[in-house]
């Protein structure tokens, strides 16, 4: 299928490479399908670029680049939304925000929990008041873009 996007212009996407958000995004919670790619000059970006809004893309980072401990906790809940059998099965990151001047900020609050094998997701809304929503990010991308499973913590 084609995907018409403002930043990336027409990519050719298979149906099986599409990410269903269980819920849209924050502010976008009608916006469902999406596609995560990684960014053609940036390593360590990716972005969730909607099917179906071509204006609509979110930059993604692992959280290791912003803090190196964070986590973030799932509920069994969580878990068998996403269809998860183990937490160490998912990707989660971090959404970008342009902060003024020029800087960039990303939400600690609000991270992304992605299944890569039911290519189900779903943005976190976590109520610990240790973190951000808006933290700076200073430095460059490293790679991978995601976070490994020891940033997961199953809660009861």
């Amino acid at each position: 299928m084609n995907i018409v996007t403002t930043r990336f212009g027409t990519i050719r996407v298979a149906e099986s490479e599409l990410i269903r958000l269980i819920e849209g995004p924050i502010g976008f919670r009608s916006q469902t399908l999406f596609v995560l790619m990684p960014d053609p000059e940036t390593p360590g970006l990716k972005w969730l670029q909607s099917a179906t809004m071509p204006e609509l893309a979110f930059g993604l980072v692992s959280p290791a680049v912003a803090v190196p401990d964070y986590r973030v906790e799932l509920r069994p809940a969580d878990l068998a939304a996403l269809e998860l059998d183990d937490e160490r099965d998912a990707q989660v990151y971090l959404i970008l925000n342009r902060a003024e001047p020029g800087g960039l900020t990303v939400n600690l609050q609000g991270p992304l929990v992605v299944n890569p094998v039911r290519r189900l997701a779903r943005q976190m809304v976590m109520t610990s008041s240790r973190y951000a929503i808006r933290y700076p990010l200073v430095g460059t991308l490293p790679g991978p873009a995601y976070a490994t499973s020891s940033m997961l913590r199953v809660s009861a």
